[in-house]
């Protein structure tokens, strides 16, 4: 028997800012595709309070920008000592030998992710190369647009 993911158009799935407007293709394509779905409704679209600061950023595309604001958006909550240990080990994982400040934000999207959805879409080859274990550590899905457009194509196609 195959693995098979949780059905993205019945999930909660967040989006980092980056994956709203990928500069390459496929992930362009995808993205629009996404974004379809939700304008559609067909699939809700979240993303993390800590991605806010990213999109109110003044070089953000003004696309990426309308269409973060039509989205569900969470709100920064006090977390238990049991969730700050699980943000902090998400930070580790991500940071490695590296600069943890730097991750210190995406660290902040996959945890908000993980604790409220089972999808985080990027395009970040950071958090990309690190998606095995922290799916692990976690529990969530982290995909390129076209990866989760791939999962919900075998999901309409039933």
């Amino acid at each position: 028997m195959t693995f098979k993911p949780i059905n993205p158009l019945i999930a909660n799935v967040f989006l980092d800012s980056c994956a709203l407007d990928p500069k390459y293709h496929p992930e362009d394509n995808a993205s629009m595709e996404l974004y379809d779905l939700y304008d559609h409704g067909e699939l809700v679209l979240h993303i993390a309070h800590s991605t806010q600061k990213e999109i109110d950023h003044p070089n953000t595309p003004v696309c990426v920008k309308r269409i973060a604001n039509t989205c569900l958006f969470t709100c920064k909550v006090q977390n238990i000592e049991e969730e700050i240990k699980r943000k902090e080990a998400i930070l580790k994982i991500l940071a490695g030998n590296g600069n943890p400040d730097a991750m210190r934000s995406d660290a902040e999207h996959v945890f908000e992710a993980s604790k409220y959805g089972s999808y985080f879409v990027t395009t970040d080859a950071r958090i990309l190369n690190k998606r095995a274990e922290l799916q692990h550590f976690c529990g969530v899905i982290i995909l390129r647009p076209s990866e989760i457009m791939g999962i919900i194509r075998e999901y309409k196609a039933i």
